[in-house]
């Protein structure tokens, strides 16, 4: 895929999931809140505020880069490591030594097809809306099981055969990722979904550049 295809598709990749992750919640918002707040102060666009000390934003910070750098295919078997990295099916793969040329693109694909589209319906909806109707460590527990299934159901929907292992640990540490982002959000700041956009964009724009070079 050359260049001019590879943008061409992290555009169409964009548009789409922006318009997948945003129909059911901006359909809730204009059935059932469109009097009360404009959608994009409801799902959580606005200006993020820290409600906590300087410490405690670190001791997150601290743990958050922790897991993240946790690299779990080290306990997955070197065939199925193999049969990924050669899967057509796996996002990450299309970038994959191609260096500078994966820059533009990723920011595009990382930042808003994932990082924005992503955090509208899961951080921005369900999180708060399960927060308000089952309280604030529920609500965020449950989103972060719906992203971590979300992941499993993509790779059985794409055809790509892992075992059930791997579909573990992918769960286990999507689901977790999804947690420490909903606490970020809901505890650490003020409600705004925009640091988690930030954070969940520039972990898998890492992630995309350490494949492409």
């Amino acid at each position: 895929m050359d260049i001019k295809q590879l943008f061409l598709s992290a555009i169409s990749t964009t548009v789409v999931n922006l318009i997948i992750f945003s129909i059911v919640p901006f359909l809730w918002w204009l059935f059932r809140h469109r009097k009360e707040q404009n959608f994009f102060q409801w799902i959580g666009f606005i200006k993020p505020e820290r409600k906590v000390k300087c410490w405690m934003l670190i001791v997150f910070a601290a743990v958050y880069v922790f897991f993240y750098n946790f690299d779990f295919t080290s306990l997955v078997d070197q065939q199925t490591l193999e049969y990924l990295s050669n899967h057509e099916s796996v996002a990450a793969n299309t970038y994959a030594g191609i260096g500078a040329f994966a820059i533009l693109p990723a920011l595009l694909e990382n930042y808003v097809a994932n990082g924005v589209a992503e955090e509208i319906l899961y951080r921005g909806f369900l999180c708060k809306r399960l927060c308000e109707k089952f309280g604030t460590i529920s609500g965020m527990i449950i989103q972060a099981i719906l992203f971590g299934l979300m992941h499993n159901l993509l790779f059985l929907a794409a055809g790509i055969q892992v075992g059930i292992w791997y579909h573990i640990l992918m769960f286990t540490f999507t689901g977790m990722g999804a947690l420490l982002l909903g606490i970020l959000n809901e505890k650490i700041y003020n409600g705004s979904i925009i640091p988690s956009i930030l954070l969940h964009g520039t972990g898998n724009f890492i992630a995309t550049m350490l494949v492409a070079f």
